[in-house]
């Protein structure tokens, strides 16, 4: 898959939330109607909720956060003294910025308990420095630590600019490189404390804003868990069946299976039959024209919907070439990880053994005798064999 579709398929939840808050802006709609004193609690706690069940220690911590931020902001007055909100609003941006780093895990493990003994040391010194040196780090924080010359002006940056402007940029770019939904709501409860700090945006708006993107995010997660296949990423069978309700009279099935896989498996170790199911159904997901699901092992499917079956079959043909063509490298155990920067940059550049895999496809279209999707799906079954028996790698359809 693109990068560019990437990025655009993990981040609209975050862009339309961006939309929402520009619509209030603009006074194109009046969102702050919808809101009560204790939405942005009640949201954030729901969102805590969530994490914690869904072993979502991302989402789980900054809901933490925020919540912990908002009640204080609500309650402790001393935080509102000078610049300690805005001091803490830049603390909880850098802790955003270090979860989105983290990966996700149990907050009852050794990594989840020292992360939180982390946020509640932080608490402590925060507490503590306000009433021991309250005037020093107040005047350490509104300090100009970057000075950037301009022609007939200078651009002075603050130690409070700075930190945020940091931790927006080190999770953009770690949403760059890892695109993922989570990610993405990070960098925007960043952004949506940055416009807090420097434009007087209010805390209720920004934490309501973050608690509905949080649990947003943790219901998206949920929907991947059920409905996405772990494995190859693409949509799984039960996404199929689903799928399925929704096509009309005319549409064309295809399935796609893997040639000889028992043998790739026995041969090679079962690592390397994951790393040609994750490369087929990539394949299949951007070169297949149609829909494309993990149907189970080795087979996928190919949905196609309409009346034109040559533009079907051209794809599939196109595709087949491509999964033919491709040389699956073989990893051993030293090189680097599949998802590491350094092997995404030398994909295509050689380095271990490489072997072909190919695929036999069968194709059946609705009409005639055949007209739901399991008559359809059988037509298909029934040419993929015969594609297997004529020599595999080829498409067969059904007449």
């Amino acid at each position: 898959m693109p990068p560019y579709i990437q990025w655009l398929r993990y981040s609209w939840l975050p862009l339309v939330l961006l939309a929402c808050l520009a619509a209030q802006y603009l006074s194109w709609f009046d969102f702050l109607s919808l809101l009560t004193p204790r939405l942005p609690a009640v949201l954030l706690g729901i969102s805590l909720a969530l994490g914690i069940s869904f072993k979502s220690s991302r989402i789980a911590f900054t809901s933490a956060l925020l919540l912990a931020v908002y009640l204080s902001a609500e309650t402790a007055s001393w935080l509102h003294r000078g610049q300690w909100f805005s001091l803490a609003l830049g603390l909880v941006a850098c802790n955003l910025a270090a979860i989105a780093f983290s990966r996700d895990r149990s907050l009852l493990s050794g990594s989840g308990l020292l992360l939180l003994l982390a946020v509640f040391a932080q608490i402590g010194a925060l507490y503590a420095l306000q009433t021991c040196c309250e005037q020093p780090l107040i005047d350490a924080w509104s300090a100009t630590v970057v000075a950037i010359p301009l022609p007939g002006n200078e651009v002075q940056f603050s130690l409070e600019m700075v930190v945020f402007l940091a931790a927006a940029l080190l999770t953009l770019l770690q949403s760059i490189f890892r695109p993922e939904p989570t990610g993405f709501g990070l960098l925007l409860c960043i952004l949506l404390l940055a416009a807090t700090d420097r434009f007087g945006l209010p805390i209720q708006q920004a934490a309501a804003a973050a608690g509905l993107l949080l649990n947003l995010l943790v219901l998206r997660s949920a929907y991947d868990l059920a409905f996405r296949d772990e494995l190859t990423g693409i949509p799984s069978r039960r996404a199929y069946s689903r799928y399925l309700l929704t096509l009309g009279r005319h549409f064309c099935i295809a399935v796609v299976d893997i040639d000889h896989f028992k043998k790739l498996n026995d041969r090679h170790g079962h690592q390397v039959g994951d790393q040609g199911l994750r490369m087929v159904a990539g394949k299949i997901a951007r070169f297949g024209g149609g829909r494309a699901f993990r149907y189970g092992g080795e087979e996928f499917v190919v949905v196609f919907r309409g009346r034109d079956r040559d533009r079907a079959l051209h794809s599939l043909e196109q595709m087949r070439e491509k999964i033919a063509g491709y040389p699956l490298r073989l990893r051993s155990s030293a090189r680097d990880p599949a998802n590491s920067a350094r092997s995404r940059s030398r994909r295509g550049q050689g380095g271990g053994n490489a072997i072909k895999t190919t695929v036999s496809v069968g194709v059946a279209s609705s009409g005639g005798k055949l007209r739901s999707p399991e008559e359809v799906l059988r037509a298909a079954d029934s040419a993929l064999y015969r594609a297997k028996r004529g020599g595999r790698n080829r498409v067969c359809v059904h007449s």
